[in-house]
């Protein structure tokens, strides 16, 4: 996969084939905390998750990357190996808001330095 060059600091969000619409509540989360995002379409064969979300997370300025499929999200730090994502969220679909919006904060404390949710 070929991750675009950003011209500004942003988390990359990677998107894996058709997402549920309640994966924007990732988005929202990152917002609050006020820490930019880019998203990348990967289409549907782009590969294993924590993969995806370890390449975002080398080609991000701000060296934190995440991959969504219909299923499951994955935060990744470059730092971490591959096959380690720091957070995992199984089963999006089927979870409160809230603990998908958690997620994306968390996303954007990692780029802070501040403690999770």
């Amino acid at each position: 996969m070929s991750l675009p060059e950003l011209s500004h600091p942003a988390i990359i969000v990677v998107l894996c084939g058709g997402v549920p619409p309640g994966w924007r509540q990732l988005l929202l989360g990152m917002e609050e905390e006020g820490i930019p995002f880019a998203l990348h379409d990967a289409g549907d064969d782009a590969g294993p998750l924590a993969s995806l979300a370890h390449q975002a997370s080398n080609a991000s300025p701000l060296a934190v990357g995440v991959a969504v499929n219909a299923q499951d999200m994955v935060v990744h730090d470059p730092h971490l190996p591959v096959e380690r994502p720091l957070f995992v969220l199984k089963d999006h679909a089927r979870l409160p808001a809230q603990e998908i919006r958690r997620l994306g904060c968390n996303a954007a404390r990692l780029v802070k330095g501040l403690p999770f949710k």
